[in-house]
């Protein structure tokens, strides 16, 4: 693959320029640092108008003006690939012919040879360090900086006291084979020093690679983690084709065995029938090269009522009722076709802004979904095995696992309008087993106990008909807890409504989107098995 189509990409073009541009900055800054420490030394030892005169410290200052210039050039405005490798490369190419020019101001019996190609290696990797760049490049570079090294060291040798060289005891019988031979030295430095940087580059562009093709999944291209919970990650991501922005959710590898993979491929493809307004859109589905399944969805913006609460505390009732409303016949829908959600709770749900309309409410993460129609050898072989969010499990989610049904998500949602209403959570507790216990055997306390005392007694009672032990003392379906919902006299929240929120609180709720502190376990999603346990 060419450099043009490697980085045909502009986030990779812009990639490439910005380290060319830190390279000749760097090279620039090591010049400037060894062109310090030769005025240092002529301070101390000779004079600094000696100095200054000194041809070989005068070629030292220019060759690092050519790097100043890749810096200069690279560091602003938006280049081609080709202008940035014709940059890179000139820069380069001059440096090292001052450098060398440098080095030919050397008495020879110093060394002019070792010197200047150690200056010039350190050019080389740190260009490979640096610049993404293929092996084929770097050779090529260092092919084209060699041969006017090789040249320069030979013309350079023609000129040595022979008698020099006899006294540290070589049998230097011509000029002409001192030459060569120190030419031979050169080459071998430097064909080992080519050999060495090209060996980096080509591991660091392999590197890069496969860090760029773990970041592309299919025809999605990820672009910066959202989120992290129990089942796996969230990213941001966007279609390579269409340029759709997209969340993409890639599932944990401690649960992709077999039998969860199947099973996971059969729930994605039901749940993508789910076309309820208020139900998060799945686009696509597939797997890694490394076999860990993941799916794409649509990618919202907005936040979800954990933020909202943090934000502004207790909900509004107008607002309270028209989310539990919206979410109930989301779910409802997916009751419909024997799916049921299992982990209702306030980070799976969102409000939204799509096509200019505030507070649109998408029922998220599927994550726990089960099909109710088919108990497959992974469900029968995990019966005690209790999955949700602490805080939201209903009784049966807790003591029968299998006997868990659509109303299981009613009492979650009806535990989430409670927390929106009072701005904490049904029951407190220290420990997962203490919470469980709770939802077991602790009635709710009144909305009133809890400093929410404008509460319609239609909205709580319906809550708390949600929150009861029994399924069968709940609400029979989503719709009929949305018909209910509809019943209640109170205000309708507004478009005008949501936006005077969103205008008060929007931009702290954007000020606090940092990556989230690892949740207790009160606050995460589990998977406990009560038969290990025991």
């Amino acid at each position: 693959m060419s450099s043009s189509t490697y980085f045909a990409n502009p986030e990779a073009r812009a990639f490439l320029q910005r380290r060319v541009a830190a390279f000749g900055l760097i090279g620039a800054i090591l010049g400037a640092t060894a062109l310090g420490f030769r005025v240092i030394m002529g301070v101390l030892f000779t004079s600094l108008r000696e100095l200054v005169t000194d041809p070989g410290f005068l070629i030292h200052a220019a060759a690092i003006a050519p790097l100043l210039g890749v810096w200069a050039i690279c560091r602003r405005g938006e280049l081609s690939v080709n202008a940035i490798h014709a940059v890179e490369n000139t820069g380069i190419f001059l440096a090292s012919v001052g450098y060398i020019g440098m080095g030919l101001d050397i008495r020879p019996e110093v060394g002019a040879d070792t010197i200047t190609a150690f200056i010039l290696a350190l050019i080389m990797f740190a260009r490979s360090v640096f610049v993404p760049s293929s092996a084929r490049r770097t050779t090529v570079l260092g092919v084209l900086i060699g041969i006017p090294l090789v040249a320069a060291m030979y013309w350079h040798y023609l000129s040595v006291d022979l008698s020099v060289w006899r006294s540290f005891g070589y049998p230097a019988e011509s000029a002409q084979r001192v030459a060569a031979s120190q030419a031979v030295i050169t080459v071998m430095w430097w064909t080992l020093t080519t050999g060495l940087a090209a060996l980096a580059s080509w591991v660091i562009h392999r590197l890069r690679r496969e860090v760029r093709e773990i970041q592309s999944l299919g025809q999605y291209n990820l672009e910066r983690k959202l989120g992290e919970g129990a089942m796996g990650v969230v990213y941001e991501a966007k279609h390579g084709m269409l340029k759709r922005p997209t969340a993409i959710k890639l599932l944990r590898p401690d649960i992709a065995d077999p039998d969860a993979l199947d099973r996971f491929r059969r729930e994605v493809q039901l749940t993508a029938k789910l076309t309820h307004p208020n139900t998060v859109t799945i686009y696509d589905y597939g797997r890694t090269p490394d076999g860990l399944l993941y799916y794409a969805m649509e990618l919202l913006d907005g936040a979800t009522l954990t933020e909202v609460v943090k934000a502004s505390g207790q909900q509004p009732i107008a607002r309270v009722v028209r989310i539990l409303r919206d979410a109930a016949l989301a779910l409802d829908e997916a009751h419909q076709i024997g799916l049921i959600h299992r982990d209702i709770k306030p980070s799976n749900i969102m409000l939204a802004r799509q096509g200019g309309v505030p507070d649109v409410t998408k029922v998220l993460d599927f994550g726990l979904v089960k099909n109710l129609g088919k108990v497959d050898d992974l469900e029968m072989t995990n019966t005690l095995s209790i999955k949700g969010t602490p805080h939201y499990l209903s009784p049966e989610a807790i003591q029968d696992p299998q006997g868990i049904d659509g109303r299981t998500d009613l009492y979650a949602l009806g535990a989430v309008g409670y927390y929106l209403l009072a701005g904490r959570h049904v029951f407190q507790g220290k420990t997962i087993m203490e919470i469980c216990l709770h939802h077991l055997h602790t009635k709710p306390l009144p909305l009133i106990e809890v400093d929410s005392d404008d509460v319609p007694p239609g909205l709580e009672e319906l809550i708390f008909a949600c929150l009861e032990k029994a399924q069968s003392d709940r609400p029979s379906s989503g719709e009929e807890l949305a018909d209910a919902l509809d019943r209640i006299d109170v205000a309708h929240w507004t478009r005008a409504d949501a936006e005077a929120w969103w205008s008060s609180f929007g931009e702290d709720i954007e000020n606090a989107k940092q990556p989230p502190p690892p949740p207790d376990g009160t606050e995460q999603t589990v998977a406990v098995d009560l038969d290990e346990r025991s």
